[in-house]
C-alpha cells in the first residue's frame, strides 16, 4: 500500500480532531442546559461512569484488543488530566457563556506544543507555530475578550482547563502507538475512580440532600439526584460523547504531531458559537466571521507547514 503524503496525513488528523471538538461543543451545550439539575462534581462523575460503561460494552461486543499497556503511568496521567479539565470546564460553563468557556479550554493549542518543547525538547517547523498564532488570533477576534473576561474569577479558573487539556494532548502523543480504544478505557476508568474519590470526600447526599451543593430541588424526594427523565437522558448522552471525544483525539495523533493538529482545536469555538446562537439566541457578529476566517487561514498554514 502506498504511504500517505505528509499533508494528507495531517489533514486526516485534523478531521479526527475536528470531530472530537464537535463532540466537545455538543457536550458543553448539554452541560450548560443540565446545570440547573446537577452539581458539577455529580455531573462529571456520571459522565465518566456512564462513559466507562459504554466503552466497556463496545469493547465486549466488538473485536477485543489487549488492555495491557506498556505506558501505564502515562495512561494514568492522561486520565487524571482529562477528568480535571472536564470538571473545570463544566464549572466554568455554569457562570460564563459557552463560547468564552470554550475559548479558555482551547488555550490548550498554545500549551500543548509548550509541553512538547519543555519536556521533550521537540521543535516544530516555523509555519506550524505561525499557524498556531493565527488560529489563536482568530479565536481572540471572535470573542473580543476584554478586562471584564478576566475580572470574573471563574474565567481565571477556566484557563486551568486549557492547561490540563494541553497536557492531555501532549501525553496522548506519547501513547499514539497504542490502540485508541485502550487509551479511552484507561482514561475513563481512571477518571471514574477519581470522581468517586471526590464524591466520597464531599459526601453522598442521598438521605439528607445538600441542596446548596446540588443547586436544585428535585421533584421526587426519593430520587434526590435527578430532576426528571430528560436530565437522566442527558447524562447518558454525555457518556456517549465522552467515548467519542477520547477516541477521536487519540486517533488524530496517529496521523499528525501535537503542533500540527493544535489549530484544529479552534473549530470547537465555531461549533460553540453556533450552539450559543441556535439555543440561547447569542447571535454572532462580524468579528465572529473575521475570526473564523483567521482560523481557516491558520489551518491552511499548518497544513502547508507540514510539507516543509
Amino acid at each position: 500500500m502506498k504511504p500517505e503524503e505528509p499533508s494528507q496525513s495531517v489533514a486526516r488528523g485534523g478531521v479526527y480532531m475536528t470531530l472530537g471538538m464537535l463532540a466537545v461543543a455538543l457536550m458543553g451545550a448539554v452541560v450548560k442546559w443540565a446545570s440547573s439539575g446537577f452539581s458539577t462534581e455529580l455531573l462529571t462523575s456520571l459522565r465518566f461512569v456512564f462513559g466507562l460503561v459504554i466503552a466497556v460494552a463496545i469493547y465486549a461486543l466488538g473485536r477485543r484488543i489487549s488492555l495491557k499497556s506498556d505506558s501505564l503511568k502515562i495512561q494514568i496521567l492522561i486520565g487524571l488530566s482529562w477528568v480535571l479539565l472536564v470538571g473545570i470546564y463544566y464549572l466554568s460553563i455554569r457562570f460564563i457563556p459557552l463560547m468564552d468557556a470554550t475559548l479558555l479550554l482551547n488555550t490548550a493549542a498554545i500549551f500543548a506544543p509548550i509541553f512538547a518543547r519543555v519536556i521533550d525538547g521537540k521543535r516544530e517547523p516555523r509555519l506550524v507555530w505561525i499557524g498556531i498564532v493565527i488560529g489563536f488570533l482568530g479565536v481572540t477576534v471572535v470573542l473580543r475578550p476584554g478586562p471584564q473576561l478576566f475580572e470574573n474569577p471563574i474565567s481565571l479558573i477556566g484557563i486551568l482547563a486549557g492547561i490540563f487539556a494541553g497536557l492531555r494532548v501532549f501525553l496522548l502523543s506519547k501513547v499514539k502507538h497504542e490502540p485508541s480504544q485502550r487509551t479511552t478505557i484507561y482514561s475513563l476508568f481512571v477518571g471514574s475512580i477519581f470522581c468517586l474519590i471526590v464524591m466520597a470526600a464531599v459526601g453522598f447526599p442521598i438521605q439528607v440532600p445538600r441542596w446548596e451543593v446540588m443547586l436544585f430541588t428535585p421533584r421526587q424526594i426519593l430520587v434526590p439526584y435527578f430532576v426528571d427523565s430528560s436530565l437522566v437522558l442527558a447524562v447518558i448522552v454525555l457518556g456517549g460523547f465522552s467515548v467519542l471525544v477520547n477516541m477521536f483525539m487519540a486517533k488524530s495523533l496517529r496521523f499528525a504531531t501535537v503542533g500540527q493538529i493544535s489549530p484544529f482545536r479552534y473549530t470547537a469555538v465555531a461549533f460553540a458559537g453556533f450552539l450559543d446562537w441556535s439555543i440561547w439566541g447569542v447571535e454572532p457578529t462580524w468579528p465572529s466571521y473575521v475570526g473564523f476566517s483567521l482560523v481557516l487561514v491558520g489551518v491552511m498554514v499548518i497544513i502547508r507547514g507540514s510539507r516543509v
